[in-house]
């Protein structure tokens, strides 16, 4: 019985992470246990249980006696994620270069072959392959780190980043990046050990996503004028 409750709170939680994640939820509205409940058919200790895993994620905010609610997104909060995530990725690919081993780099060179071959969809949506594919590349170039703790922190910031994905491959489908080439070049120089440039090559890659993600929030409104005169 406990293996199917597990089973069960595993899956809500997903789907509601990949409601979150695919913009059924918009930034900052409240998430209330009876549309919860009714929504994803479980019980509310089930979905309290799966808010409480996204809360460790940056995605939803508890608040005390008002509940949950999806992460608000703002340029500040962006620009402060970004920072945070070069300076953390960086030193752990830098330690997985170092580290890593004959089995961690094959994994690597099928990793960007996948992604290479995984179209980007028009938007993000359940059950779209790319994000998982995308997500997977990142995570194995992370995996040589011998510092758990480290590779941890970092995947928790690109956690965090998950709901600024709702807008971010419309943003890289725009024209203006080669997401391929960026991922390949980034795959070859680890592969390469050449540490100097993957980590310049990642900390590229990321602030480029984020300047493009506030290019498209102002545009489409999601993300407004006043915050990124209050960020400086």
């Amino acid at each position: 019985m406990a293996s199917t409750t597990a089973t069960r709170g595993e899956e809500v939680y997903q789907r509601v992470r990949s409601d979150i994640v695919a913009g059924e939820f918009r930034p900052g509205s409240k998430l209330r246990f009876a549309m919860l409940t009714g929504r994803y058919e479980s019980s509310a200790s089930v979905i309290r249980e799966g808010l409480a895993r996204l809360v460790e994620q940056g995605l939803v905010l508890s608040e005390p006696q008002q509940g949950y609610r999806v992460a608000p997104v703002s340029i500040r909060d962006l620009k402060d994620l970004t920072l945070a995530r070069c300076a953390v990725e960086s030193q752990t690919l830098r330690l997985s270069l170092e580290h890593g081993d004959l089995a961690w780099e094959s994994s690597l060179v099928a990793a960007i072959h996948a992604l290479e071959r995984t179209p980007v969809g028009s938007k993000p949506s359940p059950g779209d392959p790319w994000p998982v594919v995308h997500r997977r590349f990142h995570e194995i170039l992370l995996e040589g780190c011998p510092s758990q703790r480290l590779i941890n922190t970092a995947l928790g910031l690109r956690d965090a980043a998950e709901l600024y994905r709702r807008w971010s491959v419309p943003a890289d489908d725009n024209g203006n990046r080669d997401l391929n080439q960026e991922h390949r070049a980034i795959a070859d120089a680890a592969i390469n050990r050449d540490t100097e440039s993957a980590c310049k090559l990642l900390e590229e890659h990321l602030n480029l996503t984020a300047r493009l993600l506030v290019e498209r929030g102002l545009q489409e409104g999601f993300l407004e004028d006043s915050e990124l005169i209050e960020s400086g």
